[in-house]
């Protein structure tokens, strides 16, 4: 009787386990979404607000899934939106003469930057403002550089650019500089400097530092701040980071946890640093090129032109250990061991951009072909929900058959949930059952069966397993 209470206790815990798995966050698949749009050529950049993604690139115009180059095309040059939840193209069309490089959110406001002199058929060099519903050149906001916009991060009374320029507004401004959000006006009391191209800036979660990214040598003239530094956002002063790196940084990631950069160098390097000391926490190589970074529910996850993981090494040309990753692959943001997700995406140069929310993760770049589908320029991966699961014995020893045991809550971001599927075994976990369709599973036979459930979508992607194990006396 002990040992049968014994039992019970223990299964019961699993239970209350398996049950609290069922409402972790959700991973995205490997197959994107059916209805996402493509691009005639390259997604430089995408932005998530809300249900909206926001493209940016060197593409002049998008077309529907499935639809073959030269079929379906509509004009939207160098930035589109779509609504994330229909797949719907939006008709918010700012229509920018060049490329768009850079875009950043701020309520009804949504800011581009890159190469482009006219938005709208108006004049702005390099960086401008439009409607976030229509797409329309905000007029009053004036700010221009003489070269590139690469980055912008957006405060509560500030506009932080980053690129290749060295003036703006026509004030001497050598590749940083802090604009007003409404007007555009230069402001004067930010004063960083870089020597070289930024390629991103962010702020810490906190909002106390703007990390400043790229591959300058120096920073506010320090020769200590190589690649990556740490300003204050009030005046451009420099702050501690305690560690640089040797190559240059190509893009930023940040959350609570961490300051995450894509980077190049021999092969390519995935690196995290503490947000508030810059102290590096992990690395790892891969043997090409990184341009893309984003984090979400505790993964980074990161695109480029690269084919391999190396593991926790710097990036080589070639991994001596090398972990398949056709230009794109997933790291626990905790340790940067590398994860399962594995879509594969082609193309000479890859994935260019990465950016997570409402319930996706979306990609975009060079490629024709990723997560096996044939799709040009953007693809959208749903999120679909960990199954909670239920049985009839409550999780603990029983005499009464059969037992039951239910899936219900998984949810995909799409939508397109499509059902669960099940396998079973009497063997602890060694040797599975034939797979089987439906919600619920029914067991008769006396002893411990393992009951193991995964939710699956209309596009082919699958949760992963919730478990539960039920014991028949």
């Amino acid at each position: 009787m002990v040992r049968i209470r014994a039992v019970a206790a223990v299964l019961a815990v699993l239970a209350a386990l398996m049950l609290a798995a069922g409402a972790e966050a959700a991973a995205p698949g490997s197959i994107p979404v059916g209805a996402s749009w493509q691009t005639n050529g390259r997604v430089e950049t995408v932005v998530v607000s809300g249900s909206t993604a926001y493209l940016g690139g060197e593409f002049t115009s998008v077309r529907p899934a499935g639809d073959p180059a030269g079929t379906g095309e509509v004009a939207r040059n160098h930035v589109a939106a779509l609504n994330l939840e229909t797949g719907a193209l939006l008709p918010w069309d700012p229509n920018a003469n060049s490329t768009v490089q850079a875009i950043a959110v701020s309520g009804q406001t949504v800011y581009l930057g890159g190469t482009f002199g006219t938005v709208g058929g108006k004049t702005h060099a390099r960086v401008a403002a439009v409607d976030a519903t229509t797409g329309a050149p905000i007029q009053t906001f004036k700010a221009k550089t003489n070269g590139e916009v690469m980055s912008i991060a957006v405060a509560a009374n500030g506009l932080y650019l980053g690129g290749n320029f060295t003036t703006a507004d026509k004030v001497a401004r050598n590749f940083l500089a802090e604009v007003d959000p409404s007007t555009g006006a230069l402001v004067t009391g930010f004063t960083a400097t870089a020597s070289a191209k930024v390629n991103a800036v962010a702020f810490t979660t906190d909002g106390t530092r703007l990390v400043v990214a790229g591959n300058f040598t120096s920073l506010d003239g320090s020769i200590l701040q190589r690649f990556i530094g740490a300003v204050s956002p009030s005046t451009g002063a420099l702050l501690a980071w305690a560690n640089h790196p040797s190559y240059t940084i190509t893009t930023l990631a940040v959350d609570a946890n961490g300051v995450y950069g894509a980077g190049t160098g021999n092969g390519g390097n995935i690196v995290a640093f503490n947000p508030s000391t810059g102290a590096q926490l992990w690395i790892g190589g891969v043997d090409g090129n990184d341009q893309a970074i984003t984090v979400q529910d505790g993964t980074v996850y990161v695109g480029g032109h690269f084919n391999n993981y190396c593991g926790h090494v710097f990036g080589t040309n070639a991994c001596a250990v090398p972990t398949a990753r056709d230009h794109l692959l997933a790291l626990d943001e905790t340790t940067g061991n590398i994860l399962p997700w594995h879509p594969s995406a082609n193309g000479v140069l890859g994935v260019f951009a990465l950016a997570g929310g409402d319930g996706t993760l979306t990609a975009g770049g060079d490629f024709t072909k990723i997560g096996g589908v044939t799709q040009q320029g953007f693809a959208e991966f749903p999120e679909i929900s960990l199954p909670t699961l239920t049985d009839s014995a409550g999780g603990v020893p029983t005499s009464t058959t059969p037992v039951t045991v239910t899936a219900s809550g998984a949810t995909d971001s799409a939508p397109g949930f499509a059902g669960y599927k099940y396998e079973t075994s009497t063997d602890g976990g060694t040797t599975w059952s034939a797979l089987r369709t439906g919600a619920v599973a029914t067991v008769k036979t006396v002893g411990v069966t393992v009951v193991r459930f995964e939710a699956l979508d209309a596009y082919g992607n699958t949760s992963g397993w919730v478990q539960d194990t039920v014991t028949i006396t």
